[in-house]
């Protein structure tokens, strides 16, 4: 029996293929160029998260739900778009903070895991050479004896293989820190549907109702994002695995691997996209229902929250209810 949500999906993208391509495309593009930069330096990645991966993402979904209402694909409305994310209301769309740390957190983990595989490796691959090397190190450290030019030279030593130690236990985390970030933005975005289709001055209001929305669709809303969008995380972990492979086996150079891991995990994405962003929206309309109740829900709090707060007359509390009750307002 088919997935009625697949089937859905399908329908959407096959209505604007070419458009769903486009935005998809230019998304990806915008995600390798900013990936690149990790050749320099993997922070510097993830600092242009915020200011390119983040907005551009945003910008993609909102054009491509925006295709409903038959508005044209242009690079003006891409970079108003991009520009919109910076609102106070599509603060926190993709939850970016909890997204970074909690990959942050996967990373410090896999490092500690693979400090012990891999020295257990060393250890057996170059024996008594690669304890005496690191003791070496170490002891520097704690004699605080250490310049630039020791350290250089005790990383280099052997062939580099300090060097190569250090290079596989900071890079190979990397290969599920990358793609658990990818997931939990991803699996995020449906709030942006949500935000993009209420219009009120407060950001608390719409926190508290997409809160409320998740504590009652949270298992029901993760099965079918993981029943449409696994590919997502398949093809991040592919392209990490990738990337490993080619910087070990074919660029011999295990100083890119960190960057490879970074690049690969975003470019297999890519091929993803418009799967992704038809998918997405058709996920919102299934949940649209909720995100409403969770708004009236959210209101209905905050008034009564002011009402035992302050003395108000029924018409006072009819105006207030009114001000915030804009769930039904639209800014397509």
């Amino acid at each position: 029996m088919k997935d009625p949500l697949r089937v859905a999906s399908f329908s959407r993208l096959k209505q604007n293929t070419s458009s769903y391509i486009l935005v998809s495309v230019m998304c990806g593009l915008f995600l390798i160029l900013a990936s690149t930069l990790a050749f320099l330096d993997v922070l510097l990645f993830v600092l242009v998260i915020p200011l390119i991966v983040l907005p551009i993402l945003f910008a993609s979904h909102i054009a491509c739900y925006y295709l409903e209402a038959n508005q044209p694909i242009t690079v003006s409305a891409i970079f108003r778009y991009y520009a919109g994310f910076y609102r106070p209301q599509f603060r926190g769309s993709f939850r970016g903070i909890r997204a970074f740390l909690l990959s942050l957190a996967f990373y410090f983990g896999g490092m500690v895991i693979c400090y012990v595989v891999f020295y257990s490796i060393f250890q057996q691959l170059y024996g008594a050479t690669f304890a005496e090397s690191f003791s070496n190190l170490a002891k520097s450290y704690m004699l605080e004896e250490m310049t630039y030019e020791n350290l250089i030279a005790i990383l280099n030593d052997n062939d580099g293989m300090l060097l190569t130690f250090f290079s596989y236990v900071s890079s190979m985390p990397l290969a599920l820190a990358i793609p658990w970030f990818i997931y939990s933005i991803t699996s995020s975005s449906i709030s942006v549907y949500y935000r993009s289709n209420i219009v009120t001055p407060s950001t608390s209001l719409i926190r508290l109702a997409i809160n409320n929305t998740f504590l009652k669709i949270k298992k029901a809303y993760y099965r079918d994002w993981f029943s449409l969008n696994w590919p997502i995380i398949a093809l991040s972990l592919l392209g990490a695995t990738t990337g490993i492979l080619l910087t070990i086996l074919l660029f011999k150079n295990v100083a890119y691997l960190g960057a490879s891991i970074c690049v690969g995990s975003v470019l297999f994405v890519m091929f993803f996209l418009p799967f992704y962003f038809s998918n997405m929206e058709v996920l919102y309309h299934r949940y649209e229902p909720y995100f409403k109740d969770g708004n009236k829900a959210a209101v209905e709090m905050i008034l009564r929250r002011i009402q035992n707060s302050i003395e108000l007359s029924e018409e006072e509390k009819e105006e207030l209810e009114k001000s915030f009750n804009n769930d039904g307002e639209e800014e397509k």
